[in-house]
């Protein structure tokens, strides 16, 4: 995540022939990690004429984005970050021009932003302000006017911030280069200049420069508007800098293996949980007399991996983000740490793999309960646009007074970071076959509904001792694989959890619960919706039982209907 976006900006906004300037503009260029997660932004917003209170309207866009996207979850993807913030401040622009104003025309403003991290550019807008892409000397329009003729032929805004509760932003994305430019601008300037003078002006050496031209340019072709433009010229992409991620990821060595009684930067080992090709887990305790923790270390058979050290660095980034009882919180290692490891609170009870064994024939209360805080930990995850990708028993532990935590966090996926290139490869899943969502073995990237699909096994498996195909649902047997009825192996069990149970680990992402609120509902609650139905053919819709007792009567009526007949013969 090498912070080595270089950009230079500059603007200009005056009100022109207008007595008042109702346009409004902004940037902000962040440092350190906040430059690497969410970027740098530009925005601009012309606040409406025929709007009551458009000068105000603007202002608020631009302040209420620049500061807001900013405090949005780092997890978060551009496009939902920047989206919800827009779709807040429409609903604010709305709401506060009917009560101050009594219409929808009371608050209303254009919005045209954009978000520039790594080595792309995110654009946002609504309206009739423009982003263009200046390139090699040729010049395109990243958006489109949102117009309507009326009268006369006419243009009017179709579109724009404040006037329904709900707004359409369009929202689309580019790949940049050293040497571009991204210009800024409202219908004020680009109204009254050719693309060719757009091109000339935005081309000056200093952004600055190229702003004020822009806009003097515009005032001297007879613009009767306000006349705002920004200009920001792109001198350095982090991708180029491929040395700065080596850099970064090398800056502490690996650990050796650690045996109990050795001292690490303060930490004592006490014994070793768990190792593997890939790390290894041990108790470890504060030397100044704290509660325990978990200390895992990296493989050796890693330490030139650049892909796995980044893997590894991210499980405590993730950590650190996630706030809720059910998650394995962080703990933050020494400032002076000699070499490369991850601090996670202790949990101090048996995994779920051990409590499923121990409990081979549980009651449905209690799967209930375990799958319930379960999804806690899970929810807390997807708000933040991260996906667990390795939920499994193995990965759930219990903790002595029976609070539930979701454990090893090494391999969430999370948007936000994705959007970050590296010069290595990055593993779409990395999750177990045995509880892995069929999606994913097929090489897609994994969603909520992936994790939900991993939840449902794990419930279907502490019901029955089971999983619920008799083999992984990879592509090569997806099609011969069907759905093993819970009640198949376990008789106890009532139909309409059986059916609750299929429908959280179907085969197609469609086909499951869309939420984990629904699942968990319908794990507590009978679903007539669930059941199957009359409309199926009878000979499936009744029993065999029942099927012979239907004979018995049929043949009964049958005989006396004969008896009858031969009583009534002459």
């Amino acid at each position: 995540m090498s912070a080595t976006l270089q950009l230079r900006l500059g603007q200009h906004s005056i009100a022109g022939r207008k007595p008042e300037n109702q346009d409004s503009l902004g940037a902000r260029y962040p440092e350190g990690e906040a430059l690497v997660m969410k970027g740098v932004c530009a925005v601009v917003a012309d606040g409406v004429s025929a709007s009551q209170a458009g000068r105000e309207a603007a202002e608020t866009c631009v302040k209420g984005f620049l500061h807001d996207y900013y405090s949005t979850p780092d997890s978060w993807s551009v496009e939902t970050a920047a989206s919800r913030v827009l779709g807040a401040l429409n609903r604010w622009l709305h709401g506060r021009g009917h009560a101050s104003h009594g219409d929808a025309r009371g608050m209303v403003t254009t919005f045209s932003g954009v978000v520039i991290k790594n080595n792309r550019a995110f654009v946002f807008h609504v309206g009739d302000s423009r982003v263009y892409l200046l390139r090699g000397g040729e010049l395109e329009s990243l958006t489109r006017d949102h117009h309507v003729l009326v009268g006369n032929d006419k243009p009017a805004l179709a579109r724009a911030m404040g006037v329904e509760p709900d707004v359409e932003i369009d929202v689309s994305r580019v790949g940049l280069e050293s040497g571009d430019r991204l210009v800024l601008t409202t219908d004020g300037v680009h109204g009254f200049l050719s693309p060719k003078i757009i091109q000339a002006c935005a081309s000056a050496e200093a952004p600055e420069t190229a702003a004020e031209q822009l806009v003097t340019a515009a005032y001297d072709h007879g613009s009767d508007d306000n006349l705002s433009a920004q200009v920001i010229a792109i001198d350095h992409l982090p991708a180029e800098d491929i040395e700065a991620h080596y850099e970064r990821l090398s800056a502490l060595p690996f650990p050796p293996p650690l045996d109990a009684g050795q001292i690490l930067d303060g930490y004592r080992i006490e014994r070793e949980i768990h190792a593997s090709s890939r790390t290894q887990v041990y108790m470890a305790t504060p030397m100044d007399g704290g509660a325990p923790v978990i200390l895992k270390t990296p493989s050796a058979n890693y330490q030139d991996d650049a892909s796995y050290i980044d893997r590894f660095m991210t499980e405590t980034w993730v950590a650190r983000r996630i706030h809720n009882a059910h998650v394995v919180k962080a703990i933050d290692p020494p400032g002076h740490r000699q070499c490369l490891y991850c601090l996670t609170e202790f949990v101090n009870g048996p995994t779920l793999r051990e409590w499923m064994n121990d409990h081979p024939q549980p009651e449905p209360a209690q799967v209930r309960n375990i799958v319930r805080q379960i999804a806690s930990g899970l929810r807390a995850l997807h708000r933040l646009e991260m996906i667990h990708q390795d939920l499994k028993p193995e990965n759930i532990v219990i903790n002595h007074d029976g609070t539930v935590k979701i454990i090893d966090l090494g391999s969430v996926r999370i948007r936000g970071i994705e959007e970050i290139d590296v010069p290595w490869g990055r593993d779409n899943y990395l999750g177990t076959d045995s509880y892995a969502a069929p999606e994913c073995l097929e090489g897609d990237l994994s969603t909520p509904a992936s994790d939900r699909f991993s939840l449902g096994v794990i419930a279907y498996e502490m019901l029955t001792g089971h999983l619920p195909y008799t083999c992984a649902p990879k592509p090569s047997v997806r099609r011969k694989l069907h759905y093993r009825s819970a009640r198949s192996i376990n008789p106890d069990l009532p139909k309409w959890l059986d059916a609750c149970l299929g429908k959280a680990v179907a085969l197609r992402p469609q086909d499951r619960y869309p939420a984990l609120s629904e699942f968990l509902h319908d794990l507590e609650h009978p679903n007539p919706k669930l059941l199957p139905t009359s409309t199926g053919p009878l000979v499936e819709r009744i029993s065999i039982d029942s099927w012979r007792i239907l004979a018995i009567l049929s043949l009964l009526a049958n005989a006396l209907l004969v008896l009858w007949v031969l009583a009534g013969t002459p």
